[in-house]
């Protein structure tokens, strides 16, 4: 008897011991942060004097489109005119719109609503953050270039003002980086090189300390960092040149010059750079080599951008929907989709 019910016991205990370690070893159920999350942002421009303004949202696996997400989730409120750009900080979404001259601050996974900056924005076109400090330009193409620097309670703090455009603006290695140059158009309607700088802002002062001169006689077309670089993009009707910046010095520390007319837009992507031209081929930068990749069957590219090697490129509609062409690296068509008013950007969320 005494067997048997030390046996009992023993037997009793391996089985709480196999089911208590088959529950440790059960994998944590992963936390939803919002169901906007692990997707793509696409920035829907809108009319200039209607609040057309929308963002939609695609799934990853380009499954799950939703439109009009501010709208659904705010009251069925309009986000309003020109949504310019969006910037990232934590869990908050901006969304820079120009006309109304207002900044709306969302949850970025569920869209909803936290706050607004409106003071003192002129034409407010693109956003960058440093620890302290949300840097915006505004740059109406007459006489307002500037960037605005808020604190993180949204509250304004300084303005610096640029002899020419204040336009793309992205913030890397701790310094925030301001592409102050740009084009403009004479009489005809052809393009002017308004210059070839870019400006480098230090947070810690919220000063300009440096001015990057570039050496060529191209437009400035592009900005883009990743967490160490700047890149720039600068072309002209004969030659495309890309500037690699290093963020913390401030040189550039490659430059190259392209036999590739018209490159227009900028894309990093898995520490990958990439551009595209106004004849719609897509190149990869292969150390000093542009490799063309693929053309894009679209008649116009308005938005651009490479997320997790899908390219997307958007065809605008300026009064009615939007057509989004989605391409792997090899130039295969993945999906088409019918997106909004003028849509011009993506983003990973």
């Amino acid at each position: 008897m005494k067997f048997s019910k030390i046996s009992t016991l023993l037997l009793a205990g391996t089985l709480l011991f196999n089911i208590s370690c088959r529950k440790d070893d059960q994998a944590p159920t992963p936390v939803s942060f919002g169901k906007y999350e692990n997707g793509i942002l696409i920035t829907n421009e809108g009319g200039f004097s209607t609040p057309t303004s929308t963002v939609t949202y695609l799934s990853n696996d380009l499954v799950t489109q939703e439109d009009q997400i501010f709208k659904n989730n705010n009251s069925n409120a309009s986000l309003g005119n020109v949504l310019q750009s969006i910037g990232f900080r934590g869990d908050l979404a901006y969304l820079v719109l120009n006309v109304p001259n207002k900044i709306e601050i969302v949850n970025r996974y569920t869209f909803k609503k936290t706050g607004s900056i409106t003071t003192n924005l002129e034409q407010a076109r693109y956003i960058a953050f440093s620890t302290n400090n949300i840097y915006v330009t505004n740059n109406n193409f007459s006489n307002v270039k500037k960037v605005n620097i808020y604190d993180n309670a949204n509250a304004f703090v300084k303005s610096i003002d640029f002899p020419n455009y204040a336009e793309k603006i992205t913030s890397s290695d701790g310094f925030i980086y301001v592409q102050t140059d740009g084009l403009t158009y004479d009489n005809n309607y052809n393009e002017i090189a308004t210059g070839h700088t870019i400006s480098r802002i230090n947070p810690s002062t919220n000063t300009v300390d440096k001015t990057i001169t570039l050496n060529d006689t191209g437009i400035i077309r592009d900005l883009v960092s990743d967490q160490l670089y700047t890149y720039v993009l600068t072309s002209d009707a004969v030659y495309t040149y890309l500037y690699k910046i290093n963020s913390k010095t401030g040189t550039f520390t490659q430059q190259e010059v392209f036999d590739i007319p018209y490159g227009e837009k900028l894309a990093v992507d898995g520490g990958q750079v990439y551009f595209v031209t106004a004849g719609k081929k897509v190149h990869r930068l292969d150390g000093s080599n542009a490799t063309p990749l693929f053309d894009v069957a679209t008649g116009f590219i308005y938005g651009f951008n490479i997320i997790d090697s899908k390219v997307f490129v958007s065809d605008p509609n300026f009064t009615g929907d939007s057509k989004v062409r989605i391409y792997n690296l090899s130039g295969t068509l993945m999906k088409t989709i019918t997106t909004g008013i003028s849509t011009n950007g993506f983003y990973k969320n």
